[in-house]
């Protein structure tokens, strides 16, 4: 998988983008068709915001965005609120189907016929 790093008004030094990285890296396990990841860091007077495009092979795009103090604090939101979308939909695709009705129960005094 492809992770794309870029910041805007932050120098996205050695550190973070190791630990942006090795936290991405881990969104394979949840989305085995994940082509690409491409991480923003926007840095503003009060706040630091992360925002990530994950490309997915067949499926389109999901997108997410955090907000946080600190730099490190907005892209680890970004990588649960990510990683949450992507279990959601592969939950989804493997339990595509409804578990059958559970059988209404009969109340006394009736019959099967």
């Amino acid at each position: 998988m492809q992770i794309i790093i870029s910041g805007r008004n932050v120098d996205v030094a050695d550190g973070l983008r190791t630990h942006i990285e090795d936290r991405f890296g881990r969104l394979s396990r949840f989305e085995s068709r994940a082509s690409r990841v491409e991480v923003t860091l926007v840095e503003e007077k009060n706040r630091s915001i992360a925002e990530a495009v994950m490309s997915v092979d067949g499926a389109g795009t999901m997108f997410a965005k955090a907000e946080g103090p600190e730099v490190r604090t907005a892209v680890d939101r970004l990588y649960d609120k990510l990683s949450r979308r992507a279990k959601k939909g592969r939950d989804i695709r493997r339990n595509h189907k409804s578990p059958d009705p559970a059988p209404i129960p009969m109340l006394d005094g009736e019959s099967d016929e």
